[in-house]
Order: C-alpha cells, then sequence, then structure tokens
C-alpha cells in the first residue's frame, strides 16, 4: 500500500487544486457580523494553534474560486441533490454544487511528529451566499449525507472500496464523517471529515484529508478558525 504519509501530501495537494451542516430555510434573517472581506476571516499563519503552518506548496496560499460578491447569484445546475456520494470526501463540493457568490480558501498542514505520526492536511473554506441561502445548503448537505449513507468507489486500480456517511448536527454546525473500508488487501479503514459551521449568510468549512486512525486535528483546526473569523467580524 502506499505510504501514510505520501497519501496524506497527494490528498493535501488534491484538496486545495480541486477547491476543497444543518439549518432549516426560511425567510432571510439578519446577517451576522462578518468580516469587512471574506478574504480577512481566513485564518493566517499568526492565527494557526501551534505545530501548524499554511500550505503553500502547491498553489497561493489562499485562493479565490467563484465570482465577486457583486455578481449575479445563479444556482448551479448540478446540485447538492443529486451530487455523487464519491464527492462528499476531500473535495470542495460546496463551491460546485451549490455555488456561492464569493469563496475563498487556505490550505493548512502539521507536519509529523515522531514515526507513528503521519502528520496532518486540509484546508479552510469561507463561502457567502444570498442572503437566506446558506441555511438552506446545508440542509441539502445534510440531506446528501443521508442519500449516502452507504456506497462504493471505483479506485483507479479498478478495486472498490465501501463507503459510509454519517452526520451529526449541533445548532448551525455540522459535522460529515467519510469511513472507506478499502479493498481485500487493505489493512485500515480511512475516514474523511468535513465541518461546517454557519455565520449568517457565510458558511465556514474546515475539511481534513483522509487518516487511518483517530485525531482531534480537525477540531483542533476549526477552534482556531471560528475564533479569527469572529475576531476580524464587526
Amino acid at each position: 500500500m502506499t505510504d501514510g504519509r505520501g497519501r496524506v501530501a497527494a490528498a493535501v495537494a488534491a484538496v486545495l487544486l480541486l477547491g476543497g451542516t444543518a439549518c432549516t430555510a426560511g425567510a432571510p434573517e439578519k446577517a451576522d457580523p462578518a468580516p469587512p472581506s471574506l478574504r480577512a476571516g481566513l485564518l493566517t499563519a499568526d492565527r494557526l494553534p501551534q505545530g501548524y503552518t499554511l500550505n503553500t506548496s502547491e498553489v497561493e496560499s489562499t485562493t479565490t474560486r467563484a465570482p465577486s460578491a457583486t455578481s449575479t447569484y445563479v444556482p448551479n445546475t448540478d446540485p447538492l441533490e443529486s451530487m455523487p456520494c464519491s464527492e462528499l470526501g476531500i473535495t470542495s463540493f460546496l463551491t460546485t454544487h451549490a455555488k456561492p457568490l464569493e469563496d475563498v480558501a487556505v490550505g493548512l498542514e502539521r507536519e509529523p511528529v515522531g514515526d507513528d505520526d503521519f502528520g496532518w492536511g486540509g484546508q479552510e473554506v469561507l463561502d457567502r451566499y444570498p442572503p437566506g441561502r446558506a441555511a438552506a445548503v446545508l440542509d441539502a448537505v445534510r440531506a446528501a449525507v443521508g442519500r449516502c449513507a452507504e456506497f462504493s468507489t471505483v479506485l483507479f486500480d479498478g478495486s472498490v472500496s465501501q463507503e459510509s456517511a454519517t452526520a451529526t448536527r449541533d445548532g448551525d454546525s455540522l459535522r460529515v464523517r467519510i469511513t472507506s473500508m478499502p479493498p481485500p488487501d487493505g489493512v485500515h479503514p480511512w475516514v474523511d471529515e468535513t465541518a461546517f459551521v454557519r455565520f449568517g449568510d457565510v458558511v465556514l468549512t474546515v475539511q481534513q484529508v483522509g487518516t487511518d486512525r483517530p485525531t482531534d486535528d480537525l477540531r483542533t483546526v476549526l477552534d482556531a478558525a471560528v475564533r479569527a473569523y469572529r475576531a476580524r467580524a464587526h
């Protein structure tokens, strides 16, 4: 099998190049305070937890992959309701299947500590939606996870990986966990996790690439990302 550290490195590159819940939709609500610009709400080097760094090896440390906030909003023609289950993993599926008005992202990583640690890799994404739309988007994410509770993915070598998806809701936040059972010659299941937090019309997402062991990295980075966003909101 591919070395764990190699898999993490490759997955970090993929998540950065590719891109990258739940509330009740209803009448537009008063937006929560937001940073003066969406990019200003992202994690920066001085706000990262100890041991974590910005990943600038494959792309710029921040990227914008959506129109500006002044653009006309056009719903994506391939919505979350019909999104392939395989895209619930490490890719930034919101920017593809629930296109935001504005989207910025930053790559994040932690170097391995000791021989038994593969390090950590992922990204933070901020997506801004029209008034009232963000809640509906997160409802759709939760519904997609329910639809994709069990599915299979054909790997590059033609083997099939059995997948399962679960979602844990807590108010305006959602954590999605994808567990991949490897083919018969594999050893451990791999887990991809994505955490979403809604601030008014903005969805903050922290994505973690696959790991085959329990880790607190996602929670650590998510907590730091939420603090950084709130600190820069007015």
